[in-house]
């Protein structure tokens, strides 16, 4: 099926050019070239490393290299084109990115504590974390372009804890491709070069849930500590975060029959935390909820988020989570989609991989993978109903966790551990669903 869902992507992309191509204004060729030559880029390393011998996968080594290599390229073209059209390294993104270089720059003389201080009596504790990456960055060099190089260690890091985390629950040629996949795709390459904040949020992410992995493999309670300590630093970045991924976690260790004596404190533990952390996270939800549903939609409807109605508006963000965020093929209009068309087709292809691994995950009591499946549902379904399920940024945190399940599934298909009675039937649905997800995207493009 990995071979299938390669083949579906390749005619995809093709189609969507070809069919688009009318858009096309010579104004941004650059973009345009740099979108076609991403995707074909990701094609012939995905379907190149699908034809490679079981034993290249053992290495971990192989595959650092692998997605450094891939990201210094595209992140030097990337920067070198928004250089050419806007004078900036900020990817056709400024808003954020630049509010945090500026506010950077105007504490960068003052001494470290004082100086965050300051940021804190008129920005937010839910920034402050890029704000700590870029102090000491911008004392090598004030420029967007040393977080980008910072940023490549990054992306090496999450790819090895993405690999580690996979190993779990299949082979190692499947672990390493859903690393690789996630890894190299073009919105993860975009993040990595924009200047925000959400690369080193999902290591975070990432690396905490490694470390859980371990200690449930090995327990050890210093893993435990050690991505408790991962998890906190998440604070800093986007604080509701860390009450789903701690009920993710405390959830799926109390579903789960197997476990230490570790892992069953460690739900007791979970529980109190959650009575502890009652107050905050009734707090951050309203922050984010602005009160209420109602102020809620009043809000969206102010920022111009609901469109042709309520339940249409909720039926497309339902939808944008379940398969998506769809990808925007060409415009002339948001420059910076472009960059990323790539990677999220190749999503967007993936769900229907992933629901039947969440469904399959949940037939076969795999209840290793449940903590995962409850991160990226409760996360999903958050963003849904705070009407935020269009936006790839905000949908970022629990991606590389879409690629694990979606991997597992297709690694027990093609190793023949999950079979079907009738093989010929879910062949023809497979065709069905992936021609389907396919015309969506064409809709969404001509809407």
């Amino acid at each position: 099926m990995f071979k299938l869902v390669n083949r579906v992507y390749l005619l995809a992309l093709i189609s969507f050019y070809s069919l688009f191509s009318f858009k096309i204004e010579g104004e941004y060729f650059l973009v345009i070239f740099f979108a076609i030559f991403s995707f074909v880029s990701y094609f012939l390393i995905l379907q190149s490393q699908g034809l490679i011998s079981s034993e290249f996968y053992k290495n971990s080594n192989k595959l650092a290299i692998k997605v450094f290599l891939y990201l210094f390229v595209f992140i030097f073209m990337e920067n070198f084109i928004s250089y050419y059209y806007r004078d900036n390294f900020f990817l056709f993104n400024e808003s954020d990115s630049i509010t945090y270089h500026d506010n950077v720059l105007g504490i960068i003389n003052m001494p470290f504590l004082k100086g965050i201080s300051y940021y804190l009596s008129f920005m937010g504790f839910d920034d402050l974390g890029i704000i700590l990456i870029l102090y000491p960055l911008y004392h090598i060099a004030k420029s967007n372009l040393i977080l980008n190089l910072f940023y490549l260690i990054v992306g090496v890091i999450t790819a090895n804890s993405i690999f580690s985390i996979s190993q779990n629950f299949m082979t190692k040629k499947y672990a390493f491709l859903a690393s690789l996949s996630y890894s190299i795709s073009s919105f993860v390459v975009y993040f990595h070069g924009t200047g925000l904040k959400e690369s080193f949020m999902v290591m975070l992410i990432v690396v905490a849930f490694d470390f859980y992995y371990r200690f449930l493999k090995k327990g050890d309670v210093i893993y435990l500590i050690v991505s408790i300590l991962f998890i906190s630093s998440i604070m800093l970045f986007r604080p509701i975060l860390v009450g789903i991924i701690i009920g993710s976690m405390g959830l799926g260790s109390m579903l789960s029959k197997d476990g230490s004596f570790w892992t069953k404190l460690f739900s007791i533990f979970i529980f109190i935390v959650f009575v502890a952390m009652g107050g905050a996270l009734t707090e951050q939800i309203n922050s984010y909820t602005t009160g209420g549903v109602d102020t809620l939609i009043s809000a969206r409807e102010t920022q111009g988020g609901v469109i042709g109605g309520i339940f249409f508006t909720y039926t497309v963000n339902i939808l944008s989570q379940v398969i998506g965020p769809l990808p925007t093929i060409i415009s002339m209009s948001k420059v910076g989609t472009m960059f990323y068309t790539s990677g999220l087709v190749y999503r967007v292809l993936l769900a229907f991989p992933f629901w039947f691994g969440v469904v399959h995950i949940y037939k076969t009591k795999s209840e290793k993978l449940y903590p995962l499946i409850i991160f990226t549902l409760m996360e999903m379904a958050a963003l849904a109903y705070l009407i935020d399920g269009l936006e790839l940024r905000k949908s970022l945190p629990h991606m590389p966790f879409v690629f694990i399940i979606a991997f597992w599934f297709l690694d027990k298909y093609d190793n023949r551990v999950i079979k079907f009675k009738k093989d010929k039937s879910f062949k023809n649905f497979f065709w069905s669903v992936m021609i389907t997800l396919v015309l969506m995207i064409i809709y969404w493009n001509f809407r």
